[in-house]
């Protein structure tokens, strides 16, 4: 556990993305350079301006001053407050100071404008000592303004302030290599600006993905035992809730449109197979503004756009390795459970699937194929797992998960085969931290059962059972395969 804690700020504590960028793109517009697009722009977040300056756009000397004048005119304006807290700062620094660790701020931006934004988000009081840049006292780098900090809490706080009980919070390996040089230890939070690979290549003592994880760092605490104190009825309570409300509304809907449908359809005799199957995916469409409003309040801090833009391209890399873990474990699952008989003992599956197949394959691929796995995947990864997640290790929450994904599902066959896909999802959505990867999963497995059960059916003979166990053994490697990432991922952060 660290007694102090130095906190960076663009990128650490605050989003300021949106302002720096602008106030940058002012001085170029007023300086007649050309704006070379956001990714070298977000350069600027981080280091000195006049280091910025000079690396992109070669100017010293006068030069750079005016630059940096002409930046700091429209920074001063607006620029300043078109920034934002990121999810859980907040609840961070209250429960450090509740602990008893003692908090700073450390940031290349002018100590002029680290106290009014500080301010503004009312968190200044958390903080013990707040550094900026000051070229009038010669604390221009990283370094220096990282010494001043330490100096102010040595200040205040006597010898009790040293390295070994030090941590240094920031986005960037500038950030990192400062505290490793002054002795400290560091933290890289993943949600900042670093580019690909940047922090692990720094070597931090820890990396954190939220603010739970860098609480966790910090206190030695495991994520799930931070909300321990809550009783369970309560925990149960938040996470079955979406669910509970889910079934509400869809069966309140589905029933209601069905009433309205059978008084006007059939005493013309319309199929009710085709009837429920068109219900189903109205009243699952109907649920998902409910659904997007819970996601939008448990969506894990590491999904905000600035991850999400670097973590796209790891998705893009597996997404073969999804693929191939979606259609081997969906089609070998198939043929075992028809080679044992379970899908043909099963009447309340047979019912299931006749109004799945009372529709035109096509709107049969969109309803079960498409719209009811981006549905399941939104309420059953995007919110009860991330609740879940939130009170037990990451095992037992994809283990819990699944379970409830299974069960859901309410048929024998349909709660095995739930229950194992439901493991697979669970395990990809925990590594990629992306909805996307579960949705891929989930759309790829449910396309190709659909069709290849509409079209040709499942009767397993020998060679097919054996082609059965290669698939199966196919999705367990691949399941190994993303259990050690994340086992990997979870060492790295210490957790």
């Amino acid at each position: 556990m660290y007694q102090y804690v130095i906190f960076d700020l663009d990128g650490t504590l605050t989003d300021s993305k949106p302002g720096i960028l602008s106030s940058v793109r002012y001085a170029l517009s007023q300086l007649h350079l050309e704006d070379p697009g956001e990714k070298t722009l977000e350069d600027f977040i981080g280091p000195p301006l006049q280091v910025s300056f000079e690396r992109w756009f070669g100017l010293t000397g006068d030069e750079n001053a005016n630059a940096i004048r002409i930046y700091r005119e429209y920074y001063e304006k607006q620029g300043m407050l078109e920034n934002s807290l990121y999810p859980g700062i907040t609840f961070l620094l209250e429960n450090l100071k509740e602990r008893g660790i003692h908090l700073a701020v450390a940031s290349c931006k002018p100590e002029k404008y680290v106290i009014p934004i500080l301010q503004h988000f009312e968190i200044d009081a958390f903080f013990d000592a707040i550094v900026g840049s000051s070229e009038e006292e010669g604390r221009v780098t990283k370094e220096e303004v990282l010494s001043e900090a330490l100096s102010r809490l040595k200040k205040k706080f006597g010898h009790s302030c040293r390295p070994s009980t030090t941590l240094m919070v920031g986005d960037r390996e500038s950030d990192i290599r400062s505290a490793h040089q002054m002795g400290l230890s560091a933290a890289g939070v993943t949600f900042g600006y670093a580019g690909e690979g940047e922090l692990s290549g720094a070597s931090p003592e820890h990396l954190a993905d939220t603010c739970n994880e860098l609480l966790s760092a910090i206190t030695g605490i495991k994520p799930w035992l931070l909300h321990s104190n809550r009783p369970a009825i309560f925990r149960t309570i938040e996470v079955l809730m979406p669910l509970l409300i889910y079934w509400v509304i869809q069966l309140g809907i589905y029933n209601l449109c069905y009433a309205m449908a059978l008084a006007l359809l059939h005493p013309a005799g319309y199929d009710l197979d085709s009837l429920k199957s068109g219900l189903n995916a109205v009243s699952a469409i109907a649920v998902w503004p409910y659904l997007a409003r819970c996601y939008g309040k448990d969506k894990p801090q590491e999904m905000s756009p600035t991850v999400t833009g670097r973590k796209n391209v790891a998705l893009s890399h597996d997404c073969p390795l999804i693929l191939s873990l979606s259609l081997s474990l969906s089609l070998g699952l198939n043929i075992a459970l028809s080679f044992v008989g379970l899908t043909n003992a099963s009447d309340s599956f047979q019912r299931t699937a006749s109004v799945q197949y009372a529709l035109p394959l096509p709107l049969g691929l969109v309803i079960y194929g498409i719209l009811i796995p981006f549905t399941e995947e939104l309420l059953f990864r995007g919110i009860i797992q991330n609740r879940i997640r939130r009170y037990f290790p990451v095992w037992l929450a994809i283990l819990l998960d699944a379970l409830i994904f299974g069960c859901y599902h309410g048929n024998p066959v349909q709660i095995l085969y739930a229950f194992l896909m439901g493991l697979a999802l669970a395990v990809v959505y925990e590594y990629h931290q992306l909805l996307a990867a579960p949705v891929i999963m989930h759309i790829a497995a449910n396309l190709l059962i659909y069709f290849l059960s509409r079209q040709v059916g499942f009767y397993p003979n020998g060679p097919l059972l054996a082609f059965s166990v290669l698939l199966l053994m196919i999705s367990v490697c691949i399941m190994v395969l993303y259990g050690r990432r994340i086992q990997s991922n979870w060492k790295q952060k210490g957790l």
